[in-house]
């Protein structure tokens, strides 16, 4: 079973307790969005889930951000999908 690190706790969990952030759109309007059936191209970042939803837990959110871990994991500067900026106020 495949196992991925959260960019923002640093948790090891198997791919599918995880949701995938991957990179749409062509430079330099490229945008970090939920990857919910994991088949986008490209490099992917992993964050925890939140439970009983499809979205990125808050507080991994918040700590990827506030480290950087998206945009390392993706190895560019990247701008987040309004609806993962959403998913934190909830």
């Amino acid at each position: 079973m495949p196992q991925r690190r959260c960019v923002g706790c640093g948790l090891l969990a198997p791919k599918f307790e995880l949701v995938r952030i991957a990179l749409a759109g062509d430079a330099p309007s490229r945008r970090a969005v939920c990857d919910l059936d994991g088949t986008m191209p490209g490099r992917g970042a992993y964050l925890c889930r939140e439970k009983g939803a499809e979205l990125p837990a808050a507080e991994c959110l918040a700590r990827a951000l506030r480290r950087g871990g998206i945009a390392r994991a993706l190895r560019c500067t990247v701008a987040l999908d309004p609806k993962l900026v959403e998913s934190m106020s909830q």
